[in-house]
């Protein structure tokens, strides 16, 4: 099979001539420091210039995903012409949303909440993303169009921006006052999620226009679990959030009506799983597998013949240990996920300076000869 029709026929639910493998994706995208060394390990010589900035990862070197057979390929926007981050020496920088963050290091963490004492008036005022500022699309189509002339790989649209919904509430509320608004402070809440989302729209309008009938893959990134949970109940998310995401999908599925709905949550999303498939996402994507209620096999057999996954290579434990570690890893979630298709091989969140770059390879290599079906792990 090519890498796209191997792909595609995972994603019917069916078992192509191999388990498929992705890489450089959002949420599942190689961080700088590990980029550097991954390069070196693989014998790759000369610099490419970075797709962004102000972000952990920011290199997609198609020598990578090459040399380890990758079957996917990644497109996405990029920042527009008229805002452009600047870091600063103290490595704090101000992003779209006016958003105040810190770089230290690789890692970006957030240092200020600009609607923190906001009232429900203040959301007209604020100074949203335009999501049509020029700029956004350049070059889009053209890279879109390469892939599709010039490889035989699956086509994955980026997530339009670093976070979702609840992720863009905390980061401009704080995460304790975006939780109780959506409990106490519901009209706020409400308001903030429809402003939040109308830009959203807009960015997947803009990204879709360009590149829609091109892609096989849209993703959508958000966090709405941690490692032991929800961050709230279902309640809350068929009330609060679902509305918007089954807005979103639905315009995905409009604009690129070939195209698979991809969603990212990290930790314990297992309750969210039914809810979001109805919302509209066809792929779950990161299936940490340590995090609670996120046994493979139990979520291969309870929800396998309605989505398909993608991730589950655990980066927290197996990928920093030995070979032998990622051996028996690559065995686990085969066995799990891969009978019947429906299964495309990554790490289960972004690959982490810890993570040795023999592993990676390994990881791409033992998955590849291992992951052919008829299976035998």
């Amino acid at each position: 099979m090519t890498h796209r029709e191997r792909v595609l026929t995972a994603l019917a639910h069916k078992e192509p001539d191999r388990v498929p493998l992705d890489l450089g994706g959002s949420a599942y995208s190689i961080n700088d420091a590990h980029y550097f060394q991954l390069k070196k390990y693989l014998g790759i010589e000369g610099d490419i210039e970075p797709y962004r900035r102000g972000h952990t990862g920011n290199y997609y070197d198609e020598r990578v995903l090459e040399a380890l057979d990758i079957d996917c390929r990644h497109v996405g926007m990029k920042s527009p012409s008229n805002f452009q981050v600047r870091i600063n020496p103290d490595g704090t920088f101000t992003d779209e949303w006016g958003i105040p963050m810190v770089r230290s290091g690789v890692h970006m963490s957030v240092i200020g909440h600009p609607l923190a004492g906001a009232e429900i008036g203040d959301l007209d005022t604020y100074p949203w993303p335009d999501p049509y500022a020029p700029g956004r699309t350049a070059g889009l189509r053209e890279r879109a169009s390469h892939y599709r002339q010039h490889t035989d790989c699956a086509l994955v649209s980026r997530a339009p921006a670093s976070g979702g919904l609840f992720e863009i509430g905390c980061f401009l509320r704080g995460t304790d006052v975006f939780l109780m608004d959506l409990v106490a402070n519901k009209l706020f809440a409400h308001k903030l999620l429809e402003k939040i989302s109308g830009v959203f729209l807009g960015l997947l309008d803009v990204s879709l226009s360009a590149i829609g009938d091109l892609v096989d893959i849209v993703t959508w990134g958000e966090d709405l679990a941690h490692q032991r949970g929800t961050f709230f109940s279902l309640k809350t998310y068929r009330e609060m959030l679902k509305p918007h995401h089954t807005r979103i999908f639905t315009q995905v599925k409009r604009q690129a009506p070939n195209a698979k709905v991809m969603f990212h949550c990290c930790g314990s999303a297992r309750p969210l799983i039914p809810d979001l498939n109805e919302a509209g996402a066809d792929i779950i994507q990161s299936v940490q597998p340590l995090a609670d209620g996120m046994d493979s096999f139990e979520l291969k057999r309870d929800f396998g013949n309605r989505v398909s996954f993608q991730g589950a290579i655990d980066v927290q434990k197996a990928m920093i240990g030995t070979l032998t570690d990622v051996e028996t890893e690559v065995k686990t979630r085969l066995r799990a996920f891969a009978p019947g298709g429906g299964y495309i091989l990554t790490t289960s969140n972004n690959v982490q300076e810890d993570i040795p770059p023999e592993n990676l390879v390994h990881l791409f290599r033992c998955a590849k000869e291992w992951g052919r079906y008829p299976l035998d792990v």
